[in-house]
């Protein structure tokens, strides 16, 4: 039985894979679309969503019932495109209703947002009111996003300027709820703040919203995660879900997880060009390679959901 969906890039060639239970690897065949040369960018409800070029097309795929439909990302003439575009997406939990995020600002110092929503069951692009906004000065890292409880969820940052002039960056958790369409920014928990330093890392273990950062220890370096429970749009609970030290010289993120809820990593190493993908052994207490590498930051791993959703769209279709 497949566990999730895994896809990465070696070089120019891009792959995807069902993986089992035993970690068992079956190549998924995405002709005529190729979509194992497109980005990731989130999967929900058992349908993945993927961008083309420069965020140009949007590509929504449920690999059970093999079903794809391609959506244009339009550009505004009030709204400039810059190199921090970003396309979040998510799937409504009331509607099952297939939600892309268009999101806008400079590339340098602040300005406003800009957001745009679609939803596929009104084929339409709807530009968000300020008020629905972050404030200007905030930024979403582009290390990734969750879907957890009808919301998505970034890392985000703010810079300040200390009395001496120089700057400072705050992280927070920034939040887009999908059925009201209202953006939420809170703090990271302190437990987590005052534990690791950044980068944070957000990802999800069922229906739970994970972060997850690493902090040096004399000899090792020091991989944490928490599970954060919500309640009404805010963190009600912070609890550890585990502490695994690994060698100094490797940098691990943390992407996903099997079956057993055991912790699957891309890992950076100072000997090696790529990077390998790595899961936590319990029984010997180390992570094992699993004999894959890949170009770096380009593993991506979708937990298998069996859903039904995009059945009543014509396949293959482009929606302007």
């Amino acid at each position: 039985m497949c566990c999730f969906n895994l896809t990465y890039m070696q070089g120019n060639l891009g792959f995807i894979f069902s993986v089992n239970e035993s970690l068992a690897f079956t190549h998924m065949d995405t002709k005529p679309l190729q979509l194992q040369n497109f980005k990731p960018v989130a999967s929900s409800e058992g349908v993945w969503c993927f961008t083309y070029g420069s965020n140009m097309l949007v590509v929504l795929w449920n690999p059970l019932i093999k079903r794809s439909v391609g959506i244009f990302v339009p550009s505004f003439l009030n709204q400039p495109d810059s190199p921090k575009m970003l396309i979040g997406f998510g799937i409504r939990p009331d509607t099952l209703d297939p939600t892309i995020l268009k999101i806008n600002y400079p590339y340098y110092g602040q300005g406003p947002w800009y957001v745009s929503v679609y939803t596929l069951s009104t084929r339409r692009w709807n530009n968000l009111e300020n008020d629905r906004l972050p404030r200007e000065t905030i930024r979403i890292k582009r290390s990734g996003q969750a879907v957890v409880g009808g919301e998505i969820f970034w890392v985000g940052s703010e810079k300040f300027v200390y009395n001496d002039g120089n700057l400072y960056k705050r992280y927070m958790i920034v939040s887009f709820d999908l059925v009201s369409h209202q953006f939420q920014v809170q703090d990271i928990p302190e437990l987590i703040r005052f534990m690791v330093p950044p980068p944070f890392y957000i990802s999800q273990l069922r229906n739970s919203l994970v972060m997850s950062g690493s902090f040096l220890a004399e000899e090792y370096r020091i991989l944490c995660a928490w599970v954060l429970e919500f309640d009404g749009g805010i963190v009600s609970s912070c609890t550890v879900l585990f502490t695994i030290p690994f060698p100094i010289e490797h940098v691990v993120k943390l992407i996903g997880f099997t079956k057993d809820e055991e912790p699957i990593v891309e890992c950076k190493s100072n000997q090696h060009s790529a990077n390998s993908l790595q899961v936590y052994d319990k029984t010997s207490q180390q992570f094992q390679n699993i004999g894959i590498e890949a170009n770096g930051g380009s593993f991506f791993i979708g937990p298998y959901k069996e859903s039904l959703i995009l059945l009543n769209q014509p396949n293959n279709t482009y929606v302007l």
